[in-house]
């Protein structure tokens, strides 16, 4: 069986996603299924034998979160600056290592990865769910050159933890 490439980015950095609608559950009995880019985040559909077996329903999340350890600035105008640590990273958001906003709560985040020279500002992201010692986020809005600069850390540590890239699990 083929590899599966993005038709946009033609990375094969692609995971199976959950089924939207019926036409999509109707598809997957011809192993017809839905696809989302690790990278791009493109959305696409492909015939895929082995999907059925890879898909994540136990997981809503569309995008793999990598292990990470990058230091992130929380900026909200309702209290001081705040640096954190994120433990994990997709592009659609990540796991940060603080606590004190609450689920719904909408801030500025900084990354400053070590691999890259520059910062990389998420220009709104909210804050989905609340741990004891962590919340998870999800990324809103992000600039252009910000999203780049996201992607190549994101394709660094695809690589780098060595992961077959193929229906990322």
């Amino acid at each position: 069986m083929r590899e599966l490439h993005c038709p946009i980015c033609g990375t094969s950095f692609v995971r199976v996603t959950y089924q939207e609608g019926g036409v999509e559950r109707l598809l997957s009995h011809v192993n017809v299924f839905p696809f989302r880019c690790q990278l791009c985040t493109n959305r696409f559909r492909a015939f895929y034998s082995d999907a059925r077996h890879n898909t994540q329903a136990f997981d809503r999340r569309q995008y793999r979160r990598l292990p990470a350890s990058i230091e992130a600035q929380v900026l909200d105008h309702k209290q001081l600056p705040l640096t954190n640590k994120i433990t994990d990273i997709s592009m659609d958001g990540c796991t940060l290592q603080t606590t004190g906003l609450p689920k719904g709560a909408f801030f500025e985040l900084v990354l400053k990865p070590t691999v890259e020279k520059e910062t990389i500002r998420i220009e709104t992201a909210m804050v989905c769910s609340v741990h004891p010692s962590s919340m998870g986020i999800r990324f809103l809005e992000i600039p252009p050159e910000h999203y780049r600069r996201l992607a190549q850390v994101v394709l660094g540590l695809l690589v780098g933890q060595g992961l077959d890239p193929t229906l990322n699990a």
